[in-house]
């Protein structure tokens, strides 16, 4: 069974009425939770998608509004991230081996879990990097590493949801994992060692 995981985040910004200061903790606090769930064979079995009510950056970043389409009206009832996150892991049971596009979201759930003391470091989570995959497959060679929405394109596959939102991006990754259909992924460990935290 894969789990692909996807999420959107808030941050910090100089409203002109209010500073909001970076956390150098938490830069980006998640704000949304999506996530797909599919079996050996490649058929997805279920999806869910969690809004969040922030506590750190309560008010939204104008270009992630403009993205996401998410409000700060619209997280106002929400559940925090420690509901949500309790509400994700029920979902995803005993799954252990997250999919991911890039390795930048674990990195933000393991901040993001520390700072809403969900879980304790030292945390190690394996994880297998659907970008990567997708980048040497396609053999992209335009710098750095293939966007979500190039590989979509690259690989013909249906275009039926908005993307920057995270049960959409977390879909579109499993369908571009199911397209390549690695053999034997890599599977990447993130280890909370190697992260200091700042003071």
């Amino acid at each position: 069974m894969y789990t692909f995981l996807d999420f959107e985040f808030n941050q910090a910004f100089d409203f002109e009425d209010n500073h909001i200061e970076t956390d150098p903790n938490c830069r980006f606090e998640i704000i949304q939770i999506g996530a797909v769930r599919m079996d050996d064979s490649y058929n997805i079995k279920d999806n869910i998608s969690i809004l969040i009510k922030p506590t750190i950056y309560k008010r939204m970043h104008p270009y992630v509004e403009k993205m996401t389409g998410i409000t700060t009206s619209s997280l106002k009832d929400k559940p925090l991230f420690p509901e949500a996150y309790k509400q994700f892991r029920q979902f995803i049971g005993n799954d252990k081996l997250l999919c991911t596009w890039g390795g930048s979201d674990i990195r933000a759930l393991y901040r993001n879990m520390v700072y809403h003391k969900v879980a304790e470091p030292p945390i190690r989570i394996e994880y297998i990097d659907v970008q990567n995959i997708a980048t040497k497959y396609l053999k992209f060679s335009h710098g750095g590493t293939i966007g979500l929405k190039n590989a979509v394109e690259a690989l013909n596959l249906p275009i039926e949801e908005q993307f920057h939102d995270a049960r959409s991006d977390a879909l579109y990754t499993a369908r571009v994992f199911t397209a390549i259909h690695p053999s034997k992924p890599e599977i990447k460990i993130f280890n909370s060692t190697h992260i200091k935290t700042k003071k």
